[in-house]
């Protein structure tokens, strides 16, 4: 008997012992370290979106400006770099969260089956307990046949009663560790379709800033497209006016041939920096001035609101008036002796051709296109005789001083 309960009580300790060992929790290192890159993630996104908010508010304050495209264009791109990186960490995130799933998974599927295994032995120690009776130990104790042997049948059955306490709360902590692996499992799966969510929506707003940036780029496109148009128009036009007054400077200079006569100027020399301004304005440009995309500025552009009266610099003859297309309306005034001024970007005439007009005299109101860079405004253009010819000069030269 005693050598049989030798055997049984060799079989329960390891069996304890191994059960306490199952008891501890775990430890996950594997977790830990995906949980940190996480974190990191999380702090790297959370810089995205302070910047993303920085650059949406920036964007805001460019369309209540006037800017040009290239800073908008810009913004855009930054934009564009942002929520990638953003759907970079997004993705960093759901791989951790769904190894983290997984994980979850893996640990409460191992604790599902320990739990089983452990109720099933329960309960079949509950229904050994039941099969021997009430009066088993009391029967187990008194069939001792020696003191020696009652000892080891005491210890035997303290051992089997500190087992199946044991086996009772490895039964509850299992169960315990199975909720709460559960709600974790839970938890990770809201974490998971939420971070889903958020992606799917940053893929949205990709979407919506590289469709803004198409538009955009095509909108320059076209603006480009029609300002080089415009521009070529333009350009032409100013040859075309160019050859106006060169005809011009040639029929009077052979009117004064045939007829042997010389007119006598009203703009000499010394009326140099004496004249007063056509209107009274900002300077739009310069001669000489770079036009965008263009060459360079042949007369002195004026700003001023619509409508105010442009006025003759000095006293002469309307040698043409009417319009000169992208020009606008155009007076040019013969001064003699090869002196022309012209005056473009006009809304409308005062005057008509052969008109002598004294200095001061209105000619028209301020014309030019407010949508412009250079707005509304009209544009003064001076010749002086240059050999047989006459050249254009900065008018600058023949104004009153305004500092």
């Amino acid at each position: 008997m005693s050598t049989d309960f030798g055997r049984r009580a060799a079989r329960v300790l390891p069996a304890a012992v191994l059960l306490s060992v199952l008891g501890l929790p775990s430890a996950l290192a594997g977790q830990e370290d995906i949980d940190a890159e996480i974190r990191r993630s999380q702090d790297r996104l959370e810089e995205i979106r302070q910047e993303q908010q920085r650059l949406a508010r920036e964007q805001s304050q460019l369309r209540g400006q006037i800017r040009t495209v290239d800073d908008e264009l810009r913004n855009i791109e930054a934009q564009i770099g942002i929520s990638a990186s953003a759907l970079a960490e997004f993705d960093v995130q759901i791989v951790g969260y769904g190894a983290s799933v997984e994980e979850a998974t893996r640990d409460m599927l191992s604790t599902r089956d320990e739990l089983a295994l452990r109720q099933t032995e329960l309960q079949e120690r509950l229904r050994s307990i039941y099969k021997r009776g009430p009066f088993h130990t009391f029967r187990l104790l008194l069939e001792a046949r020696s003191f020696g042997d009652l000892v080891s049948r005491y210890k035997y059955l303290h051992l089997v009663a500190r087992y199946d306490r044991m086996l009772v709360d490895e039964v509850g902590t299992l169960e315990q560790r199975l909720s709460e692996q559960r709600t974790l499992l839970a938890d990770e799966y809201a974490r998971l379709e939420a971070l889903r969510s958020e992606k799917r929506a940053e893929v949205a707003d990709l979407e919506r800033l590289e469709n803004q940036r198409q538009r955009r780029l095509s909108n320059v496109r076209g603006r480009v497209e029609a300002a080089t148009t415009r521009l070529e128009e333009l350009q032409a036009e100013e040859r075309r006016l160019g050859t106006l007054v060169a005809n011009l400077e040639s029929a009077r200079r052979e009117a004064e041939r045939v007829t042997g006569t010389t007119s006598e100027s009203t703009l000499r020399t010394s009326d140099l920096g004496q004249l007063d301004w056509p209107v009274d304005g900002t300077i739009a440009y310069t001669f000489g001035q770079a036009a965008d995309g263009g060459g360079m500025r042949q007369g002195l552009g004026i700003g001023a609101p619509r409508g105010t009266l442009v006025r003759a610099v000095e006293a002469g003859q309307v040698e043409w008036a009417g319009s000169r297309d992208l020009l606008g309306q155009t007076v040019v005034v013969n001064h003699g002796g090869g002196y022309w001024s012209v005056y473009l970007y006009l809304q409308d005439l005062r005057v008509r051709r052969g008109d002598r007009v004294l200095a001061g005299q209105a000619l028209g109101g301020v014309g030019g296109d407010e949508n412009t860079a250079e707005g509304t405004r009209m544009e003064l253009r001076i010749y002086e005789p240059s050999g047989n010819e006459s050249r254009e000069v900065d008018p600058i030269r023949w104004l009153t001083s305004r500092s």
